[in-house]
């Protein structure tokens, strides 16, 4: 055989046993299965590595979803208490100093021990309280204003200009002894129509009738136009059962107020009780006029027109009256005492008789 072809077959039967034994049955079978075992740690690497990838991204969404929380629950930086209600724009701008300081600035309080203080700062506190009084006095926080005032009044008790304000705050909250005390002694310059009226209705209200008559006098002396002390007077003659002096004063405040039916109203049942049926009448012709869909007024008025004789007004009255209101509260009007007049005509049974029907 030829040198070279012998050594060529040698070549390729010589090869190595690794790369012979892959081609045998026996060593072909452990390889693949190591392959498997290879290609299964590789599975479980990766899952693994998933797994974690997976985990730390649900806990970082956790956290960026729990700190989106807090941040929009944290309650907004609170607002100072002087601005919840005072708007700085509202304020003149003298005055706005007084919302860089805590609502404690204006404490009256002080240790106790020797004089009271009196210096720039003691000053600029009692300024503190009246710039809030005056604020909370006008949007009708009273009792808060009331609550400055009286500050201010602790810090410089003889400071003027306080004292009616505070007095007129209390006249509101219906503290009329407090509102006296500090109004009787106000300064003559003060004592307006509107303090004197207050002044008056506060005495009224306290049954000291000489002197609300007193303050009330001054103010419609002062001004004959302020309806408000007319009417506080008619009240407080009313009180005293000067009858003829209430009536009087009553019709100088509706002359000033006519548009103010309730106290006409009042008025009408006043001179009803009074016996004094022609002005009764009279004041309740002109309010059924105006007024043409409220019962009692005509009821009240055929009462009146029966009592002075007037049969056929009465009747029209309480004809109206009956249309505006149900059978039985009809039927119990009619049953008054003031219709004996009326009550045996026939216009009247025919209406007694209509009621009755309706009813069954």
């Amino acid at each position: 055989m030829d040198t070279g072809k012998r050594q060529h077959l040698q070549d390729i039967y010589s090869s190595e046993r690794i790369t012979k034994d892959e081609f045998t049955p026996q060593v072909a079978k452990e390889a693949v299965e190591e392959r498997k075992r290879d290609i299964r740690r590789h599975q479980f690497t990766s899952f693994l590595l998933g797994a974690t990838v997976l985990v730390l991204l649900l806990a970082l969404v956790y956290i960026i979803t729990n700190e989106f929380i807090d941040i929009h629950s944290v309650a907004p930086s609170p607002t100072p208490i002087s601005q919840s209600y005072i708007p700085r724009y509202s304020l003149p701008a003298e005055s706005q100093w007084v919302l860089d300081f805590s609502r404690t600035y204006g404490s009256p309080e002080w240790t106790g021990e020797g004089e009271r203080p009196f210096s720039a700062e003691w000053v600029r506190k009692a300024a503190y309280n009246l710039v809030l009084a005056e604020q909370a006095a006008g949007i009708g926080k009273n009792e808060e204003a009331a609550g400055y005032y009286e500050d201010a009044l602790e810090i410089l008790p003889d400071m003027e200009g306080v004292k009616v304000p505070l007095g007129m705050i209390y006249f509101k909250l219906e503290a009329f002894d407090k509102a006296l005390v500090l109004l009787e002694d106000a300064p003559e310059v003060d004592l307006t129509p509107n303090v004197l009226n207050n002044l008056g209705a506060a005495c009224l209200a306290a049954e000291a009738y000489d002197r609300s008559e007193t303050y009330l006098k001054q103010a419609i002396s002062e001004d004959p136009s302020y309806a408000e002390a007319q009417k506080n007077i008619a009240e407080l003659y009313k009180a005293q059962k000067r009858d003829d002096e209430a009536v009087e004063a009553y019709e100088k405040y509706i002359d000033l107020r006519p548009t103010d039916i309730d106290t006409q109203h009042s008025l009408a049942l006043y001179l009803t009780k009074l016996g004094k049926w022609e002005q009764a009448a009279a004041l309740l012709d002109n309010l059924t006029k105006e007024i043409t869909d409220v019962s009692v007024l005509y009821f009240l008025q055929a009462r009146a027109e029966a009592k002075i004789n007037h049969p056929q007004k009465a009747m029209d009255a309480l004809r109206r009256g009956i249309q505006l209101t149900d059978p039985n509260a009809a039927l119990a009007w009619m049953d008054d005492s003031e219709f004996e007049l009326l009550r045996n005509t026939d216009d009247f049974q025919n209406m007694i008789q209509a009621l009755e029907s309706s009813q069954k």
